[in-house]
C-alpha cells in the first residue's frame, strides 16, 4: 500500500475539504493509500516519508515554509493542489511588504512570522501542479489513481477557450462584451463558467506560456474598462503574474 500525506498552508481550507467531497470515491483512495497526515480530517499524524504529498495553500508564514520543506524532504512525489499553491492566488496579489502592513495596524512581526505570500512552486520542486479555486476534485482523483499505477498525470497547458470551443459555447468576450479571462487561463475546468453564460474569472491561474495579456488588455479597453480594472482583474488569482 502506498502512503499519502495532505499538508495545508495558508488558505481558506477549501482545497483540503475538496478531498473529503470526493465522497464514495474517497473509499477508493483509502483502499490504495495509507494516509499518514490529513489535519482537515483528523489530528492523527505519523512522522516519516510518504509516497505522495498533497500541498494546498500558499507560503505566507514561516510555519508554512517549514511545513512545505518537511513535505518536500519526506515525499517521493509532491503535488501542488489549488491555485494558492500553484500561482499564489488572492493573498499573493497583495501589493507591498506584508510585515510593514501588519506593523501599520499595530501587529508586531513576531506575532505571525509573516512572509509575503508566494506559491509553493517558488520554494520547492513540484512534481505536478493542479490549479483551481478550488480544483476539480475528479481531476485530483484521476491523478491519484494514475500515480497508484505508476503513471504520472499530464499537466494541462491549453487555455479555457479550447474547452469552450469543444463545448460549442458562445464567446462571451467577443459576442457579448463580457470580460473573460479564458484566453489567458489554464484549462481543465471544462469551461464551467462559460456554460452559465458568464466570463472566466481566471481561477485556475495564468497559462505557463502562450498567453497574450497585452491583447486581452486591449480588448477590455475597447469595451470601456480602464487600466485599474484590468490590473485588478489580471492579478486576482495570478498573484500579479500577468503583465502587459
Amino acid at each position: 500500500m502506498k502512503t499519502l500525506g495532505v499538508f495545508e498552508l495558508t488558505g481558506c481550507g477549501g482545497c483540503a475539504l475538496n478531498i473529503v467531497f470526493l465522497y464514495n470515491k474517497l473509499f477508493d483512495i483509502v483502499s490504495i493509500y495509507e494516509i499518514k497526515e490529513f489535519h482537515m480530517v483528523s489530528s492523527y499524524r505519523e512522522d516519516g516519508p510518504v509516497d505522495i504529498a498533497l500541498v494546498s495553500g500558499s507560503v505566507s508564514t514561516q510555519r508554512d515554509l517549514d511545513t512545505l520543506k518537511y513535505a518536500r524532504e519526506h515525499s517521493r512525489f509532491l503535488m501542488a493542489i489549488g491555485t494558492c499553491a500553484t500561482h499564489g492566488n488572492m493573498q499573493s496579489s497583495v501589493e507591498g511588504d506584508i510585515k510593514k502592513k501588519l506593523e501599520s495596524i499595530g501587529i508586531e512581526d513576531n506575532y505571525m512570522n509573516a512572509l509575503n505570500s508566494k506559491p509553493i512552486v517558488e520554494y520547492v520542486k513540484v512534481d505536478f501542479a493542479l490549479p483551481g479555486c478550488p480544483y476539480d476534485k475528479d481531476e485530483l482523483y484521476q491523478a491519484l489513481m494514475l500515480l497508484a499505477k505508476g503513471v504520472e498525470p499530464v499537466y494541462k497547458d491549453y487555455p479555457v477557450c479550447v474547452e469552450c470551443k469543444l463545448n460549442e459555447y458562445e464567446c462571451v468576450l467577443v459576442k457579448r462584451g463580457i470580460p473573460c479571462l479564458g484566453p489567458l487561463t489554464v484549462g481543465g475546468c471544462n469551461a464551467i463558467c462559460l456554460r452559465s453564460g458568464v466570463g472566466c474569472i481566471g481561477c485556475r491561474g495564468p497559462l505557463p506560456k502562450g498567453a497574450n495579456p497585452a491583447s486581452e488588455a486591449r480588448i477590455l479597453r475597447e469595451l470601456g474598462y480602464d487600466d485599474e480594472y484590468i490590473h485588478k482583474k489580471f492579478k486576482t488569482f495570478g498573484g500579479g503574474e500577468l503583465k502587459w
